[in-house]
């Protein structure tokens, strides 16, 4: 694997508390400056906080925080949604600030995802979902070795693409 170009960093309570209070907390806990619309979707982190208060520590299949770390810049967000289902899959999410993608960052962040998730002998496949349509998303998953499977009716965002990248034999 080539090096990685992103630190991913463990969330944690405090963590969640500093970034949706805002004012400097999350950026003097990391050591680090916040890119503009780093969290791609902040409507997850009070989610995300409620989900940390009964285990306020990181954990395996939580959110991460993806620092460039030559700038010493947050420039995204994603993780798990969870540890590992009944069917050994675990789906993963991920945000770039706009004024870092185009640069193999979200591809960077989700191999070290894969990696991370396959390190588990119990997670047989890893699975993602984008907006129904091309986009680079799309293609940061395309280049991960992930393969469109599935096609559905969101509510919310009209139709969404399933993708999943299985365990490859040893």
């Amino acid at each position: 694997m080539i090096s990685p170009r992103l630190n991913l960093v463990d969330g944690t309570l405090e963590l969640l508390n500093a970034a949706i209070v805002g004012g400097g907390a999350l950026e003097a806990l990391l050591g680090v400056s916040l890119a503009d619309d780093w969290a791609g979707f902040p409507e997850a982190l009070p989610v995300l906080r409620a989900s940390y208060a009964h285990a306020p520590n990181a954990r395996k299949w939580g959110c991460l925080f993806f620092v460039e770390p030559r700038s010493r810049t947050l420039v995204g967000f994603g993780g798990f949604k969870g540890p590992p289902s009944a069917d050994a899959l675990v789906e993963i999410g991920y945000a770039i600030a706009p004024a870092f993608r185009g640069q193999g960052l979200a591809t960077d962040a989700v191999a070290q995802m894969v990696q991370r998730a396959f390190d588990d002998p119990n997670v047989r496949a890893v699975d993602a979902h984008t907006l129904g349509h091309a986009s680079p998303s799309t293609r940061v998953l395309e280049k991960s070795g992930f393969r469109k499977i599935a096609e559905a009716n969101d509510p919310d965002e009209r139709v969404v693409w399933h993708w999943r990248r299985e365990r490859t034999a040893p």
